[in-house]
């Protein structure tokens, strides 16, 4: 869900609006990005050939094929989530969390039959709840609009490049397929109580994150209809 409703969002931005202007607004969460990827080569080992971070257009980072293909191609793909996670936190966490997101957002999402409304009903909530919790404390502090602001940047700058996604989808299916044979054969994490703790506050971070990035593209995909809408009645076909 992270990373494809990121890499939608980017990718909708660098469309609709001036590249430029994205660029330097994402200009943050880019460095973040990158450095994220630097940090996991130097961690496993993976030679780095050549970093760009400075730069508002083309940051990039190459380097080797990792000592242990796929493995550390996951891990060095991933980064970025995990690393711009760490940054929101940490802006929360300096700033007195000025947003209660875990008093706001719901903590789990129902399984049913109907799982597809489900979701989407969810889903709406989320971004209703988001854009209510915003509304009431989002804007009496400065500290409140810098975090809303670092919120956008830092959960949008987690997109990932177009050719980490083939190691990124594997790799969380192969990753949720052991825990859950884990779970099958008997071997309950659950019974750990760090793991539990683990899993309660990595769900309220990632609840954070799918909540601000849904609200995102939900109010872009709306103001992109807007301007179709008006290009086409003015006569001018949007491309």
């Amino acid at each position: 869900m992270i990373v494809f409703t990121s890499f939608g969002i980017e990718k909708l931005w660098s469309k609709y609006l001036n590249s430029k202007a994205v660029n330097f607004f994402l200009f943050p969460g880019a460095v973040i990005h990158e450095l994220s990827h630097a940090f996991l080569c130097l961690i496993t080992g993976t030679t780095i050939k050549e970093l760009n971070i400075f730069k508002l257009e083309n940051g990039s980072i190459k380097y080797d094929k990792p000592k242990v293909p796929f493995l550390f191609d996951f891990f060095i793909a991933t980064s970025p989530i995990f690393g711009c996670a760490f940054i929101i936190i940490l802006i929360s966490i300096i700033l007195g969390n000025p947003i209660r997101v875990d008093e706001s957002l719901p903590n789990e999402v129902t399984f049913s039959i109907k799982a597809v409304f489900d979701y989407a009903k969810n889903f709406l909530d989320m971004i209703w709840l988001t854009l209510n919790a915003f509304w009431k404390s989002g804007f009496q502090s400065i500290s409140s609009i810098i975090f809303i602001i670092a919120s956008i940047i830092f959960t949008v700058s987690m997109a990932p490049h177009k050719g980490d996604i083939k190691y990124i989808v594997p790799g969380f299916i192969i990753l949720g397929s052991a825990l859950f044979a884990l779970e099958w054969f008997g071997i309950s994490l659950l019974g750990y109580k760090w793991w539990d703790k683990v899993l309660d506050n990595s769900w309220k971070i990632i609840t954070y994150i799918v909540s601000i990035l849904l609200t995102i593209l939900f109010i872009s995909s709306i103001i992109v209809g807007i301007i179709k809408a008006i290009r086409l009645t003015f006569g001018h076909k949007g491309e």
